[in-house]
């Protein structure tokens, strides 16, 4: 590949990493009410376009994206935006380099359980540091919290995430294939291995 073709390549990618970040940064103020047992507990769909964009184009963008979409909640939320930088990060990079070993279908799905385990197990573990310094409990409250309220609450949350993107991965890599224009960012190198 020439020097200008691979500059054209990044260029492309450049703009489609923007424009996820643009798009998890709008979704990430869609809060909606999933656990009925903790209303105050909000879901936000942003998650669903980092894993995508980590899964085309790898770990490390799809982290940039997450942190860089997450960064103007921190004025409005300081304890949850890092949170939410952390739980997401810890979800989508696993995914991505499981899925970049093998990219089929079977290899998504284990990457994105595995990360959504790992995403899991962060966010019950950062609750007991955070939601002290906010909410006016201790954090042996919190640990109370984490069978009844925040594990099930975290396992919702990636199930959802987990299922949005075994439905939108295919569709979504081959627009980015057409789009980002080489091997590797596309839907020709998915395949639907069971």
């Amino acid at each position: 590949m020439s020097s200008s073709s691979t500059t054209h390549v990044n260029t492309k990618k450049i703009a489609l990493a923007a424009l996820f970040t643009a798009a998890s940064l709008v979704l990430s103020f869609v809060q909606i009410p999933i656990f009925p047992a903790a209303p105050w507990l909000m879901y936000d769909p942003s998650g669903i376009v980092c894993l995508i964009a980590a899964l085309a184009f790898g770990p490390k963008l799809g982290a940039a994206v997450a942190i860089i979409s997450w960064v103007p909640r921190v004025f409005l939320d300081p304890f949850g935006a890092p949170m939410g930088m952390l739980s997401t990060c810890a979800f989508i990079i696993p995914a991505a380099l499981i899925y970049a070993r093998s990219r089929t279908r079977t290899s998504s799905l284990a990457g994105m359980v595995a990360g959504a385990a790992l995403s899991i197990v962060v966010a019950c573990v950062a609750n007991l540091f955070v939601t002290p310094l906010y909410a006016g409990v201790t954090m042996q409250d919190v640990v109370y919290m984490i069978v009844p309220i925040l594990l099930p609450f975290n396992t919702l949350k990636m199930v959802i995430n987990v299922v949005a993107g075994q439905v939108l991965l295919a569709p979504c890599m081959n627009v980015l294939g057409e789009q980002a224009g080489s091997p590797g960012h596309g839907g020709s190198t998915h395949t639907s291995a069971a």
